[in-house]
C-alpha cells in the first residue's frame, strides 16, 4: 500500500474512535440517573419503615382524635401523657423551628389524608419566626406530597428544582436522620427528659428585653390553620406552653403577641407561659422536659382543653 493510501484511510479511522469516545457520554449519564433513581428508592424504601411521625402521615398511620401542631415548644404537650388522661388517640405534627407557614402544610395534608380529629392542640409560638433552612430538609417528604411540593417551589426553589434530579439529594438532610433515628422506636416518645444546667440558669436572672417576633405573614398561616380545621369541625384550642420563669420575665411583648393572634383567630388563647415555676423542670429557657410535661398536662387537663 502506499504511503498516499495510508494518508488518506487514517483519518477515517480517527473518526471512528472519536465516535465511540462520544458514545460514552449518554452512557455514562444513563448510568448515573439509574444509580440516582435506585439509591432514592431504596432510601424511600427504608424511609417507609420509620415510625418517625411525617413518615407515619403519609402511610396512613396518623388517625387520631386529638391532633397536636407547633414548633419544639410543641414536644410539651407528650403524646403518652395526654393519651393517658384522656382516653383518646393523640398524633403530633410539632417539629424543632418549624413556623406556622410550614405547620399549615402538614395539617392541610392531614386532612386531606385522614377523617377530622376532635381537637386541635396548638402551640402559637410557631408564628414568631421564619425557619427558611429547615423547609428543604422536607424535601425528603415531597413525593408524598402536592402541598409540599408547591411549599418548596415558593419558598425553596433551588431545593424544588434540585430535588427532581436527583432523588438522592431527597434524603440528604436532617429529616431523613431523624426519620432513620425512628426506625424502631416510635416517636411520641420524643421529649428532653435533661434538667436545664445551674450556669443556664444563673445567666437567666441576667435575661432583660427578651422579645417574641410579631410576624403578619405567619400570624396569618396560624390563622389560616384555625380557619381550615374549624372548617372541618375540629375544636380548636391555643396555647402558649411555659417558658422558664426567668425568661418569661424578661419576655416583654408576650401579651401583644397574644392580643394579636386572639384578634387574628377569634379565639382565646390559654397562656401557660408562667405556669411551671420549678427551675428543674426544664430542660432550658424555652422547653420543659418530660417531668415538667407531666405537671403542664394535669393543668391543661384540669381546665378542660383535653
Amino acid at each position: 500500500m502506499s504511503i498516499v493510501q495510508q494518508e488518506k484511510i487514517a483519518p477515517t479511522t480517527s473518526t471512528s474512535t472519536q465516535k465511540q469516545s462520544w458514545l460514552w457520554i449518554p452512557i455514562f449519564l444513563l448510568v448515573v440517573v439509574a444509580g440516582d433513581r435506585a439509591g432514592g428508592f431504596i432510601l424511600k424504601q427504608i424511609e417507609s419503615k420509620s415510625k418517625f411521625r411525617f413518615t407515619k402521615l403519609y402511610h396512613e398511620d396518623a388517625a387520631c382524635d386529638i391532633l397536636i401542631a407547633g414548633n419544639s415548644r410543641g414536644l410539651s404537650f407528650y403524646q403518652p401523657f395526654i393519651e393517658e388522661k384522656s382516653q383518646q388517640k393523640v398524633f403530633s405534627l410539632a417539629y424543632n423551628g418549624m413556623s406556622s407557614s410550614l405547620g399549615l402544610v402538614f395539617i392541610k395534608d392531614y386532612y386531606d389524608l385522614y377523617a377530622p380529629p376532635k381537637k386541635l392542640i396548638l402551640e402559637i409560638t410557631c408564628a414568631d419566626r421564619f425557619n427558611h433552612e429547615l423547609t428543604p430538609a422536607f424535601a425528603t417528604y415531597s413525593s408524598y406530597s402536592t402541598h409540599l411540593r408547591e411549599f418548596l417551589k415558593k419558598e425553596s426553589n433551588k431545593t424544588y428544582y434540585a430535588s427532581k434530579l436527583s432523588h438522592l439529594l431527597r434524603y440528604n438532610s436532617e429529616v431523613f436522620q431523624r426519620s432513620l433515628r425512628y426506625l424502631k422506636n416510635d416517636d411520641k416518645l420524643w421529649l428532653t427528659d435533661r434538667t436545664i444546667s445551674e450556669a443556664m440558669q444563673e445567666e437567666s436572672k441576667l435575661l432583660d428585653n427578651v422579645s417574641i417576633d410579631l410576624i403578619p405573614e405567619l400570624q396569618i398561616s396560624l390563622a389560616e390553620i384555625v380557619k381550615l380545621a374549624q372548617s372541618k369541625g375540629t375544636e380548636v384550642e391555643l396555647v402558649v406552653a411555659p417558658f422558664l420563669p426567668n425568661y418569661h420575665s424578661a419576655l416583654y411583648n408576650l401579651d401583644a403577641y397574644i392580643q394579636e393572634v386572639e384578634k387574628n383567630t377569634g379565639l382565646q388563647v390559654h397562656n401557660y407561659g408562667n405556669a411551671i415555676k420549678d427551675s428543674k423542670l426544664f430542660g432550658d429557657y424555652f422547653h420543659i422536659n418530660v417531668f415538667g410535661s407531666e405537671k403542664f398536662v394535669d393543668q391543661m387537663h384540669q381546665d378542660g382543653l383535653f
